[in-house]
C-alpha cells in the first residue's frame, strides 16, 4: 500500500516542490516508468467554486514537465516495506495567487498522487 504527500513551500527561487511517496504494506512495491520522468507537479487555480471538479483538472497555469526532455528508457524503482522515495521540482517565478499542486508519480502500474494548497505572495 503506498501513501503520498506533497509538500510546497515558497523560496526566493519560487516554490520547491517535494513527493514523498512510502511504503505502508509489508512487502516490496515496484513502481514500473516508460521515461526517466518519475513525478509530476501541475499547479491549478485554488479557486473554491471549481477546486476538485474534472474542469479545473483540464486547465493547469504551469506543468513541471512541459518542455523539459527525459530520456526514452524504461525504468523501474522497488521502495521496500516501510520505505520511502523522494522526488522534487520547483516552480520557478510563478504570479502572486492561491494555487492547488498536484503532485503524482508517472509509475505506469500505480496510481500515486497527493495534493496541497500554496499562497505565493
Amino acid at each position: 500500500m503506498l501513501e503520498a504527500a506533497l509538500a510546497a513551500t515558497e523560496s526566493d527561487d519560487g516554490v520547491a516542490l517535494s513527493l514523498r511517496i512510502e511504503n505502508a504494506g509489508s512487502e516490496p512495491v515496484t513502481l514500473d516508468f516508460r521515461t526517466g520522468q518519475r513525478a509530476e507537479f501541475t499547479a491549478y487555480p485554488a479557486d473554491e467554486g471549481t477546486a476538485g471538479t474534472a474542469a479545473d483538472e483540464t486547465d493547469p497555469v504551469w506543468r513541471y514537465g512541459e518542455g523539459r526532455m527525459y530520456t526514452q528508457a524504461l525504468g523501474s524503482e522497488t521502495i521496500g516495506p516501510g520505505e520511502a522515495v523522494g522526488y522534487e521540482g520547483t516552480w520557478r517565478d510563478p504570479a502572486s495567487g492561491t494555487y492547488r499542486i498536484v503532485g503524482e508519480a508517472t509509475a505506469t502500474d500505480h496510481d500515486v498522487r497527493a495534493e496541497t494548497v500554496v499562497a505565493v505572495a
